[in-house]
């Protein structure tokens, strides 16, 4: 039996990764900074939180990391912690800053002194890409970060590589792309398109308030996404993989199929306000998941249409 790691494990994707461990055979243990408070309802309605093994920790506390590791002897370890929402991160930069990156770094430098052979996989983000205009990204592309989180994100990327490259730390990273289901937390934009016209499907409200709606993303289904965390996380190859759909498709694309969805028209029910807006954003983003895919077999199961058709079924 293989044993597993998960640092964010009641998080939408720890939930869904959890889920596929646990059904391929592994012993998986999840930590949460106190189990007893955490949002653990994502593992529960995936039925699979009486099956994850749970443990309090901080991830700031180096000797609490270490006694971790210890007891669980994990042969894969995966960081999905940390905040997640690119708006908070430019109301908060320096906690975003400090809770996204200290942790690895101090997960990375335990792995060195202890000349470990476990497999290290660092959750990082397209948003480190920043603006490459129509440019297709992959691995090689350069980072350019517009945001603290995106900032922060990079720092735990190049960390991770610069810990396999100098160090030899079997480390390596999954560049994720952003990822949807109804286990996301209602603090995101999609979830908040979804909810809003659900209010107005049922007479609580009028309109949607929404910020810049042209912005172009690449969109992926969680578990999609877990999947591709586990092929990079058992493989023997300590590389560094973009992880996406290669589709791109605009935020009023998502709008518009959620409302055909709901039954109304988005020019009736949808209103923009330019204070919702970032201070800086990516307005577009065009991503080449070649290199995983080739090399795992890795392929999404779930369009962008059916992500948000899926979002909608279950809020019905």
């Amino acid at each position: 039996m293989k044993t597993a790691l998960i640092i964010g494990a009641s998080g939408q994707t720890g939930a869904y990764l959890s889920r596929l461990l646990l059904a391929s055979g592994y012993s998986v243990t999840g930590t949460s900074r106190n189990w007893a408070e955490s949002q653990t309802w994502r593992l529960n309605r995936l039925g699979v939180l009486e099956d994850v093994k749970q443990i309090s920790l901080s991830l700031h506390d180096l000797l609490a990391l270490e006694a971790a590791l210890d007891s669980e002897a994990p042969e894969e370890i995966y960081y999905l912690a940390g905040p997640s929402s690119v708006a908070a991160s430019f109301r908060e930069p320096t906690t975003s800053m400090s809770e996204i990156f200290d942790p690895v770094v101090s997960l990375l430098e335990i792995l060195k002194r202890r000349s470990s052979t476990t497999h290290f996989v660092n959750a990082a983000s397209t948003d480190c890409f920043g603006n490459h205009g129509n440019s297709l990204l992959d691995e090689q592309s350069p980072m350019k970060p517009v945001s603290p989180y995106g900032i922060a994100k990079t720092a735990t990327y190049l960390t991770t590589q610069n810990y396999r490259e100098a160090f030899g730390v079997n480390s390596r990273n999954a560049i994720l792309t952003n990822h949807e289901s109804p286990l996301r937390g209602q603090n995101f934009v999609t979830q908040k398109i979804i909810s809003g016209l659900r209010a107005i499907h049922d007479g609580r409200q009028s309109t949607l308030a929404l910020g810049n709606t042209a912005i172009a993303r690449d969109w992926l289904w969680a578990d999609d996404v877990a999947q591709a965390l586990h092929a990079i996380g058992s493989s023997n190859d300590s590389s560094d993989y973009v992880v996406a759909s290669g589709t791109t498709s605009t935020l009023d694309a998502f709008t518009a199929i959620a409302c055909d969805q709901f039954g109304l028209e988005a020019g009736e029910v949808i209103t923009h306000e330019p204070g919702l807006n970032r201070p800086l954003e990516i307005e577009s983003v065009r991503l080449n998941p070649a290199k995983v895919q080739q090399q795992h077999g890795w392929k999404p199961t779930v369009s962008f249409r059916e992500i948000v058709e899926r979002l909608v079924a279950d809020e019905i």
